[in-house]
C-alpha cells in the first residue's frame, strides 16, 4: 500500500510538472515572440533569427529578456515545489483510507468482525469504506444467526432425543411398561422431531431458492374463510373468540398452498399467544395494488426488542412456553420466507401487554 502512495504521487506530480514546463514554454516563446514584433517596430527588421536577434540588442533589452527567464524558472520552481506537496496529500487522501481499508480487511479475515472504517468524507472512497462498513456488520450478524441457529437446532433435538433414550432403555430393562399410552408418547416425540426436521428442510431450501412458488390467480376470500373455519374450535376450545372481517377482495397472484400455510401459522401463533377471553381477527383489505391481510389479536404483545428477531430460527416471545405450547420457534421464520418467495411482505406491529397485528402483503392479479 505504501508503494501505492508513491505511485500515485509520482503520477500526480510527473502530471503537474508536464502542464507546468508546457506553460512556461509557451510563456517564454509568446514573450520572446512579441519582443521580437516589439523591436521590428523599431525599425530592425532584419533580423530573421533569436540569434541575430540577440546579438543585434542593446544592454536594457538583453537584461531584460535574462530577468523574464530567471522569473519564469524560480516560478517554475516554485510551481513544482508546491505541485511537489499537493500532489503528495491530495495521494495521501486517497491512498490512506485505502490502507485503513485493507487493514480493516484482514481484520475481518482473521475473524475480527467487528473491524471497521472510519467514514469522514462522501466520495467513492467514502461510499466504499460506508459499503465496507455495511458488509462487515450483515456478516456479524449472519454469524450470530448461524450460531444462534445451530444452537437451537441442537437444544431442540437434545431434549426429545432424551426422552426417546431414556424411555426405549427403561423399556429395554423392563422398568417402563411399552403400553400404549407409553408408545403413544414416544410417537409425539417422533412426531415432533420429524416436523421440525422437515420444517428446517423447508427453510433451507426457501432460503436458496431450491422451492419455487407455482403461482396462479386464486381467490383469498376463499381461503381465509377456510383457515377461519378450521380455527374456529381451536380458538373456542381455548375460551378465544376468531373473527374474520373482510371486503371482497379480487384475486390474487400467488401459490394459494403457501398463502394458506402462511395464514395457518399466523392464526395459530395468534391463538398460542393470547389469553382466555381474548379475541384474534383476520382481516383483509385492498391497499395501493396489494392485498393486505392482517391476523389481529388481543395477547401478551411483542416487547420492541422482540420485534426485530421475531422472525429469526427457533427465536420465542415467551422462553418459558414449553414446546408443546409455544411451538419450536421456526412458524413466523416459514412465514417470512414463504412470503419473500410470492414477491410478498410481512410486517409486525404490537404492543406489549396489549397484543399483536401480523400483516401479510401480496400482490393482486393484475398489480
Amino acid at each position: 500500500m505504501r508503494s501505492l502512495l508513491a505511485k500515485v504521487t509520482i503520477i500526480f506530480f510527473t502530471t503537474t510538472t508536464a502542464v507546468v514546463v508546457g506553460l512556461m514554454l509557451v510563456v517564454n516563446f509568446q514573450v520572446s515572440s512579441h519582443f521580437s514584433r516589439y523591436l521590428n517596430m523599431h525599425e530592425m527588421h532584419g533580423m530573421r533569427n533569436h540569434g541575430e536577434m540577440m546579438s543585434m540588442m542593446g544592454g536594457p533589452e538583453i537584461q531584460f529578456i535574462s530577468s523574464l527567464q530567471h522569473s519564469l524558472l524560480f516560478v517554475v520552481g516554485a510551481m513544482l515545489l508546491i505541485g511537489l506537496i499537493v500532489s503528495y496529500y491530495l495521494a495521501r487522501s486517497i491512498t490512506i483510507p485505502m490502507i485503513e481499508l485493507n487493514k480493516a480487511v484482514n481484520d475481518v479475515a482473521a475473524g475480527n468482525l467487528d473491524a471497521s472504517v472510519i467514514v469522514n468524507r462522501q466520495d467513492e472512497v467514502g461510499q466504499l469504506a460506508m459499503a465496507f462498513n455495511a458488509m462487515t456488520a450483515k456478516l456479524k450478524s449472519n454469524t450470530i444467526l448461524r450460531q444462534r441457529f445451530l444452537a437451537g437446532v441442537a437444544h431442540e433435538l437434545r431434549t426429545p432425543l432424551t426422552i426417546l433414550k431414556a424411555n426405549l432403555e427403561g423399556i429395554g430393562d423392563g422398568i417402563i411398561e411399552a403400553d400404549k399410552e407409553q408408545i403413544d408418547s414416544l410417537t409425539e416425540e417422533v412426531d415432533r422431531l420429524t416436523k421440525m426436521v422437515n420444517d428446517l428442510r423447508d427453510l433451507s431450501l426457501l432460503e436458496t431458492g431450491q422451492i419455487h412458488p407455482e403461482c396462479t390467480a386464486f381467490d383469498i376470500n376463499s381461503i381465509l374463510r377456510q383457515v377461519v373455519s378450521k380455527m374456529k374450535s381451536v380458538a373456542e376450545e381455548k375460551g378465544l373468540a376468531l373473527y374474520l372481517e373482510t371486503n371482497k377482495i379480487p384475486p390474487l397472484w400467488g401459490d394459494a398452498a403457501m398463502v394458506n400455510q402462511i395464514l395457518y401459522n399466523l392464526v395459530i401463533n395468534a391463538i398460542r399467544y393470547t389469553s382466555a377471553g381474548g379475541k384474534v381477527t383476520v382481516t383483509a383489505i385492498e391497499e395501493a395494488g396489494m392485498a393486505k391481510i392482517s391476523v389481529i389479536d388481543t395477547g401478551i404483545g411483542i416487547s420492541a426488542e422482540d420485534q426485530e428477531h421475531i422472525f429469526d430460527y427457533f427465536y420465542r416471545v415467551d422462553p418459558a412456553r414449553t414446546k408443546k405450547s409455544g411451538g419450536t420457534g421456526l412458524g413466523l421464520a416459514i412465514v417470512k420466507q414463504l412470503a419473500l418467495a410470492q414477491g410478498g411482505q410481512i410486517h409486525v406491529t404490537s404492543t406489549l401487554g396489549h397484543g399483536s397485528s401480523f400483516s401479510l402483503v401480496l400482490p393482486l392479479k393484475n398489480s
